[in-house]
C-alpha cells in the first residue's frame, strides 16, 4: 500500500472546517502567549517566572486532564467542546480587560494562564477523540501531523503577528484577539454532525466506573505504557530550551519585540517542513526510528544553541527544535490513537497528554531553576547531556510493532 500523502486528509470538508478554525484559535493563542512571556519578563527578570509561566499553562494538563477524558467519553464530544471553548474565550477576554486597565501583575498573569490551561485541559481529550471520527485507516497519521502541522503553523505565524502589534498597540489587543478566534472553533463544531455510529460506541458509564476502568485499560495495556516511556524519555529533558526561549531572546540575546517574535516563530518553521516531510521520513526509517533519530538532533541542538549564543545560530538551533519535537509528538500520538477503541479514546488520549504536559511541566521548573541558579547556557548544556542517556533508553524500549504499519 503506498503512503499517504501528507494532504490528503483536508480533502475530507469536516476535517478541513475544524482544521481552519483550529489554526485560527492556535495563531490567536501563540499571539497571546508570546505576549504574555514578553509581559512576564517586563514585570520581572527572574527566570523562575518565566518558567512558572510555561508550568501554569500545561499543569492542568497533568491535574484534570483524565477527569476530562472521562467527562469526554461520556457526553456527546461536541457540545463538551463547544462549552470549554466558551470557558476560554471567557478567561482571555478577562485578560484583555485586566491589561488594557494596567491591572496585570506577574501573580495575576500565572493566574489567569492556569485558567486557560484548564480549559485547554478539559477540552484536549474530547479534540483527540474526535479525530479518528472524522479520518481513519492510512489517513489518521497524516491527519494527526496536519494537527500537529496547523498548530505549528500558528506557532510560526502568530508570534511574529503578535509581536508587531505589540510594539505598535500593546499586550491586550493580543489578548482581545485571542478569544475573538475560539468563535471559529464553536462556529465549526456547530456545523460538524457527528455519525449516529459514533455516538452510539460511547458508554454512559457511572463517573466512578469510568474512571476505574480507564485506569484498568491503561494499567494492562503494555504497549500505551511503551509510548508513554518513551515520551518520558523526550519531554522532560528536551524541554530546556523551549521554556528558556523568552529569556534567551531577551536577555541574552538583546532582542526586540519584532525579533523575538521571530525566533519564537522558526520553532513553528521547523515544524511545519518536519509534519510535511513526515510520511517520506517514516517511510524511509519507520516512526520508531524517527523519533530516535529526533531525540539525537534535539540534543545536538541544544548544545550548539548554548555554546554560539547568537540570533542566527539560536534560530538555526530552535528550528531544528521544532522539527524533532513535532516527530516524537505526531508518532507518539498517531500509536496511541491506533491501540485505543473509540469507547476509550479520550479517556486514553487524556493519560497521554497528562503524561506530555506533567513531563514538560517537571521539565520547565526543572530547567528553570538551573537557569536561575546556574545561568542559561549551563541550564541548555545540561539538558543536551542529559538527553544522551534517555535516548539510549528509548531506544531500548520500542513503539508497539502493532501501530507501525508500512503503508
Amino acid at each position: 500500500m503506498s503512503q499517504p500523502a501528507a494532504f490528503a486528509p483536508l480533502a475530507n470538508r469536516a476535517f478541513l472546517a475544524l482544521w481552519i478554525a483550529n489554526l485560527l484559535s492556535n495563531t490567536g493563542g501563540w499571539m497571546a502567549s508570546t505576549g504574555a512571556a514578553w509581559e512576564m519578563t517586563s514585570l520581572t527578570a527572574e527566570p523562575i517566572f518565566v518558567a512558572l509561566l510555561a508550568a501554569s499553562g500545561t499543569l492542568p494538563m497533568f491535574l484534570f486532564c483524565f477527569f476530562a477524558g472521562i467527562l469526554a467519553d461520556r457526553f456527546d464530544r461536541r457540545l463538551y467542546i463547544i462549552v470549554c471553548q466558551f470557558w476560554m474565550m471567557g478567561v482571555a477576554a478577562t485578560l484583555a480587560v485586566l491589561a488594557f486597565f494596567g491591572l496585570l501583575t506577574h501573580w495575576t498573569l500565572l493566574g489567569l494562564t492556569f485558567c486557560i490551561g484548564l480549559g485547554n485541559a478539559m477540552n484536549a481529550p474530547a479534540w483527540h477523540a474526535i479525530v479518528p471520527e472524522i479520518v481513519s485507516g492510512s489517513q489518521l497519521r497524516p491527519a494527526i501531523a496536519l494537527n500537529s502541522a496547523g498548530f505549528n503553523l500558528a506557532r510560526t505565524v502568530g508570534p511574529v503577528i503578535g509581536q508587531i502589534l505589540l510594539s505598535l498597540v500593546g499586550v491586550f489587543l493580543l489578548f482581545a484577539i485571542n478569544a475573538a478566534t475560539y468563535i471559529g472553533v464553536v462556529f465549526a463544531m456547530s456545523t460538524w454532525k457527528r455519525s449516529a455510529e459514533a455516538r452510539a460506541s460511547q458508554r454512559r458509564e457511572g463517573f466512578v466506573e469510568a474512571a476505574r476502568f480507564g485506569v484498568a485499560f491503561v494499567r494492562n495495556s503494555a504497549e500505551l505504557k511503551a509510548v508513554f516511556a518513551r515520551g518520558l524519555c523526550f519531554f522532560t529533558p528536551g524541554i530546556a530550551i523551549g521554556t528558556l526561549l523568552p529569556v534567551i531572546g531577551r536577555f541574552e540575546l538583546g532582542l526586540d519585540e519584532f525579533a523575538f517574535g521571530i525566533l519564537y516563530g522558526v520553532f513553528g518553521v521547523g515544524a511545519v517542513a518536519a509534519a510535511m516531510m513526515m510520511p517520506l521520513i517514516n517511510r524511509l526509517l519507520g516512526p520508531d526510528r524517527a523519533n530516535i533519530w529526533a531525540m539525537g538532533v534535539h540534543a545536538f541542538a541544544t548544545l550548539v544553541a548554548a555554546l554560539v549564543m547568537t540570533p542566527y545560530v539560536v534560530g538555526a538551533c530552535v528550528a531544528l527544535s521544532g522539527a524533532c519535537w513535532i516527530t516524537v509528538i505526531a508518532n507518539n500520538g498517531a500509536s496511541v490513537q491506533m491501540i485505543l477503541p473509540n469507547f476509550m479514546r479520550a479517556r486514553g488520549m487524556a493519560v497521554h497528554q497528562m503524561v506530555f504536559f506533567g513531563s514538560m511541566v517537571v521539565g520547565s521548573l526543572l530547567w528553570g531553576k538551573i537557569a536561575t541558579l546556574l545561568g542559561t547556557q549551563a541550564a541548555l548544556i545540561l539538558s543536551a547531556a542529559s538527553l544522551v542517556p534517555f535516548t539510549v533508553l528509548a531506544a531500548w524500549i520500542r513503539l508497539p510493532r502493532s501501530t507501525l504499519p508500512r503503508t
